[in-house]
């Protein structure tokens, strides 16, 4: 009898011990739904969606002149002023960034979402991955 109580005791504790409470519901959905991430677009679906926002080229000048995406604003991620620069643009509007092979573009991109940018895009391979598309540049 003191088994079967036990036992039974045991499982109810089990039971409720695995049962989240509303109050850790709630709190994690309201910090997932806060939660900003950057978006990885393949080269055509960057194209076809950064009209609706501030194109930002993070690469230096000597990378630039051998071509950049069109409208394109350009603000070298290794100018010791970057973030200063970029908080020029507005934290509500979409923000799509790309470099040469994607790393410093994705790195800048991390940065925008801890000054508080939501709506962060990036270029999958950078420009190198848009030339390799065909899709065209400006010098």
């Amino acid at each position: 009898m003191k088994t079967t109580f036990l036992s039974g005791l045991l499982i109810l504790m089990g039971l409720y011990g695995c049962q989240p409470s509303s109050k850790t519901e709630s709190a994690s959905t309201e910090s997932t739904n806060q939660t900003a991430s950057v978006i990885t677009l393949p080269a055509q679906e960057f194209a076809a969606k950064s009209g609706a926002g501030t194109i930002l080229d993070v690469r230096t000048a000597g990378e630039v002149a051998q071509g950049k995406i069109e409208g394109a604003l350009v603000i070298d991620f290794y100018s010791p002023d970057f973030l200063d620069q970029v908080s020029q643009i507005s934290k509500d509007q979409e923000v799509y960034l790309y470099c040469a092979v994607g790393a410093r573009s994705e790195e800048a991109s991390r940065m925008l979402l801890q000054q508080g940018y939501t709506k962060v895009y990036h270029l999958q391979g950078g420009i190198q991955g848009w030339s390799q598309e065909g899709l065209p540049v400006v010098r």
